[in-house]
């Protein structure tokens, strides 16, 4: 009987032995909401390590870039109207514990090009054409009693442009404003919430810095203007049937790797029926005077 009660007890031990592994498992960690994708860029382009090209074309760099830091980068289709070819091997650089985005500016510099982050990932382009292009961002704002310095910072983070607000203002920093705007340059939603503060913004190169309305007025004869919109698409007329017709071009003017100013990558131009010569009319035959009597 005692060994029966032996047996019987062992198998209670192991029978609740399972219940115990699995109350001590460790609890599935909860995953982390996704990162700000600026933010997440600004990580990658500060990782450090080593950059070694040897007679690599501007396109092998910026592949090799995109693959070690996931950040999608973007060429101004604009500097390819001066002869840029970045098909061409002709990048030769060593660096030695840089941050990527620092390998980067240096790869960049004998091209007299810049890079910078906005909301659709690190753009190359000459320096006008980058702050062109990270000032006029198009954004949406909806302040309802927020305080200035708040909205403008998260703009600026969001967009990765130079937005300084003064130190001097202190308190006046944090005015509360309200505002809503859709579809805008960031520069104008800047602007115009400075305004409601009763505060001014100047353009200082790729900066835009924010301070009282007196100081801006002092600044403004020695700032740069507000950045003007890049041209549009241009078009060329065609007499077809007697009539102009214009046709824009869509896409990058001038196919990479070409460097020709009026490439025009996959757009066939239509035939233009030629009209026939016409004689030029002959003037009319007038009667010879009539002689004096």
């Amino acid at each position: 009987m005692r060994s029966i009660l032996c047996r019987m007890f062992a198998v209670a031990v192991f029978a609740a032995a399972p219940a115990v592994t699995y109350a001590t498992a460790p609890v599935p960690v909860v995953p982390a909401k996704n990162a700000n994708p600026m933010d997440a860029a600004r990580k990658a382009l500060d990782e450090v390590g080593d950059i070694n090209y040897q007679g690599k074309s501007l396109n092998d760099i910026i592949g090799d870039l995109k693959d070690k830091s996931k950040v999608e980068v973007i060429i101004d289709p604009m500097v390819y109207q001066f002869g840029l070819d970045p098909n061409q091997p002709n990048v030769t650089i060593a660096l030695k514990n840089v941050k990527l985005k620092d390998g980067l500016r240096q790869v960049l510099a004998p091209f007299n090009l810049k890079c910078g982050l906005t909301k659709d990932g690190l753009y190359i382009s000459t320096e006008e054409g980058l702050t062109t292009k990270q000032l006029r961002q198009r954004v949406s704002v909806d302040c309802d009693g927020t305080a200035f310095a708040t909205a403008v910072k998260q703009l600026a983070a969001d967009c990765g442009a130079n937005v300084v607000i003064d130190p001097r203002l202190k308190e006046k920093a944090n005015a509360a404003v309200t505002l809503k705007l859709e579809d805008v340059p960031l520069e104008t939603a800047i602007r115009l919430l400075a305004e409601v503060a009763d505060l001014g913004a100047v353009r200082m190169s790729n900066v835009l810095f924010v301070t009282t309305a007196e100081r801006a007025e002092k600044l403004r004869p020695s700032s740069d203007g507000p950045t003007q919109p890049a041209p549009g698409s241009p078009v060329f007329p065609f007499p077809i049937g007697g009539f102009d017709r214009a046709i824009p071009l869509p896409g990058i003017i001038g196919p990479p790797g070409i460097g020709a100013p009026m490439g025009i990558p996959g757009v066939a131009l239509p035939d233009v029926p030629q009209k026939p010569e016409q004689a030029p009319a002959k003037p009319p035959v007038q009667a010879p005077p009539a002689p004096p009597k």
